[in-house]
């Protein structure tokens, strides 16, 4: 495997192991101010507060808007996702527990991404769906029955 490939593999992975801990630290937050959505608002401002002063600090144009001419519209969504995904962590994960979760996070990310990958949506090659991915996706799915139910 190409090194560069299995670094980046190494660096998602990192990315993915820091998703439970951020809805347990903003679950907590929850619960001090007593309300999930107020704790994910907290949890955006931190992070855009944090963006603004890494672009600050690499002295880069952060409002070079000139290239989103002509795009579509849809561009626009993933902070509405990202709301969305952050408010339902923030506020299940701690009913759910972070196992039962995730692993359901994970499962509706898999069945998502093998509908964008096999259309090539939102500019990502297209791959044809086999076995294999139904096969790691079906193995997933029944690993929320098995934690659901232990």
């Amino acid at each position: 495997m190409n090194f560069k490939i299995l670094l980046f593999m190494l660096i998602i992975l990192a990315g993915g192991c820091m998703l439970p801990i951020q809805a347990g630290i903003n679950g907590r937050l929850g619960r001090a101010v007593n309300n999930p959505i107020v704790a994910a608002f907290i949890s955006f401002i931190t992070g855009t507060v944090l963006l603004g002063l890494y672009l600050m600090a690499m002295r880069q144009n952060p409002f070079d808007l000139a290239g989103t001419k002509g795009a579509p519209w849809w561009i626009w969504s993933g902070g509405l996702i990202g709301a969305f995904f952050v408010s339902i962590a923030t506020t299940l994960v701690p009913r759910l527990g972070a196992t039962l979760s995730f692993t359901l996070i994970i499962a509706g990310q898999l069945i998502i991404s093998i509908i964008i990958d096999k259309y090539g949506l939102f500019g990502i090659a297209a791959s044809d769906i086999n076995i294999k991915k139904i096969a790691g996706i079906s193995l997933v799915m029944a690993g929320v029955l098995l934690i659901k139910n232990s």
